[in-house]
């Protein structure tokens, strides 16, 4: 991906970089920062359709655990429809291109590469939360996947 991406306008976020913003009592790093500069920079945040199953499930069982409560969690999925995200329905050649991606990865499931191939198809930064996968992102040079606990300031 060309170093022109890394001033992206369009932002890919995972579904723990707004799990983390809607429960921060449960979060592993603050990402509210991150969305809330985002947006006053005009970035466009986009999500693959499954990240609202996934961020749902993940504060399921934030509720199954005990970690928080029923009205908590139910509060928390009512807030992932606030944070100003469009969600881009799956399509045969992101799907195609996620296949490629989780194989570069050597990864059995396509999870993190929908996530990394939306980006690349949108020619946007990815922000995430699961540090293995920036490792691994960072092992192919895609200088364009961050771990939401590194500084942003320069990729305003």
């Amino acid at each position: 991906m060309p170093n022109s991406w890394l001033a992206a306008t369009t932002v890919v976020i995972d579904s723990n970089v707004a799990v983390w913003a809607v429960l921060p009592k449960v979060a592993i790093l603050n990402t509210t920062n991150h969305l809330i500069n985002w947006h006053q920079h005009g970035h466009r945040l986009v999500v693959p359709d499954f990240w609202l199953a996934e961020a749902t499930s993940v504060i399921r069982q934030f509720v199954y655990t005990k970690t928080i409560t029923l009205a908590e969690g139910k509060m928390a999925v009512a807030d992932l429809f606030t944070l100003g995200v469009e969600i881009v329905p799956l399509s045969l050649e992101l799907c195609q291109s996620a296949f490629t991606w989780a194989t570069r990865f050597q990864q059995s499931k396509v999870y993190d590469s929908l996530y990394v191939a939306l980006a690349e198809q949108r020619q946007a930064e990815l922000w995430t939360g699961d540090k293995r996968l920036v490792n691994r992102a960072r092992q192919l040079k895609l200088e364009w996947v961050h771990w939401v606990g590194e500084s942003d300031t320069q990729n305003t």
